[in-house]
């Protein structure tokens, strides 16, 4: 047999594909990944709640109240006034998990679209790979702002208004992390002709029980897309500014106006997929809290090159982390809803 200097030797692998397990971070290094998915919610993305990130399993988070009686008359002896009370309520993590399967051929003319890449480029090479993962983690988030709000369906996890996705019931309040808040009736729900009606019950309920809550610079409504859709229109169509004409709204204008950062009484409104329709929550922004174990050595990414194994033209993403919802105090929030008799 005469050798041939044209024919190269070829190589096979004998261990797993080449790059199979370049794709996995943990820890802090999955947070370039993980963290986009949990802080990219609304509610988090605003600041209209407190982040805790760095829990690995539970949190205490304490409040105060003080009542009106803490100062006292001069005198000699010690008195004590007892009257700060103070409440510690304990923020638990739920572990979440994400499993996605996609087709390259489907995402790649995106990438390519957006990127200017060209067909040489190589499928696993760190741009695609971070397309990719940053594409569910933007889906992701959706899906984090209504656990933050409704609780999980299938995971049990507390939102502030629920655990398990329905708020049909007292039971369900109860059952989320804003449980003990004031509840107000609202009626048989939210329409463009009694919205501010409604908003006004929320702010009477507050004034009436928690008056020095409105006085704080971070005091909010929080309501859905569709609730602040509806009081929008009705502010379109309020008012008679010239005698003898009604519907042309705030000055004159009906529709035509723009409704950028619409407040009631002074208060921001703000909007969220998270919160229920008809239902409107009134509290602060400091006495809400959302928990993650975010820089810690419990979160995950991992980017999974599925093609290299069972010939499909997929890659896998999977997300694991740790979140949970706490009130500072409940009192000092008010949850108006249809089922309040």
């Amino acid at each position: 047999m005469s050798y041939n200097p044209y024919m190269r030797r070829r190589n096979f692998a004998t261990n797993n594909p080449q790059g199979a397990d370049s794709g996995t971070y943990a820890g802090e290094a999955a947070d370039f990944f993980v963290a986009p998915a949990i802080l990219g919610a609304d509610t988090l993305a605003n600041n209209w709640a407190t982040p805790l990130s760095g829990i690995q399993n539970k949190a205490v988070v304490s409040g105060a109240s003080v009542a009106s009686d803490v100062i006292q008359g001069a005198a000699c002896d010690w008195t004590d006034g007892n009257s700060v009370t103070i409440d510690e309520r304990v923020l638990t993590l739920t572990d979440l998990m994400v499993n996605e399967e996609l087709c390259r051929g489907v995402i790649l003319p995106t990438w390519q679209g957006m990127t200017g890449a060209r067909d040489s480029m190589p499928w696993s090479n760190d741009s695609f790979r971070n397309f990719v993962i940053a594409t569910v983690a933007a889906k992701v988030a959706q899906q984090v702002e209504l656990a933050i709000w409704r609780g999980g369906v299938t995971t049990g996890q507390k939102g502030f208004l629920s655990n398990d996705g329905t708020f049909n019931a007292a039971a369900d309040l109860a059952a989320g992390t804003l449980a003990g808040a004031t509840t107000v009736d609202i009626g048989t729900g939210i329409t463009n002709s009694n919205a501010i009606s409604h908003f006004n019950s929320v702010y009477t309920k507050m004034a009436e029980t928690t008056p020095a809550a409105l006085t704080k610079p971070d005091i909010a409504f929080y309501v859905s897309p569709k609730t602040y859709a509806l009081y929008c229109q009705q502010l379109a169509g309020l008012g008679s500014a010239v005698s003898g004409t009604t519907g042309q709204g705030i000055n004159n204008q009906a529709s035509a106006q723009s409704f950028l950062n619409v407040g009631f009484m002074g208060i921001p409104i703000h909007v969220t997929g998270g919160v229920f329709d008809d239902a409107i929550v009134m509290t602060q922004e400091s006495n809400l809290y959302v928990g993650s174990n975010l820089q810690t050595d419990y979160t995950q990414a991992r980017y999974i090159d599925a093609w290299q194994y069972d010939g499909s033209d997929n890659v896998k993403i999977s997300m694991r982390f740790g979140l949970g919802t706490q009130s500072g105090s409940p009192v000092e929030a008010v949850v108006g809803a249809v089922w309040v008799s």
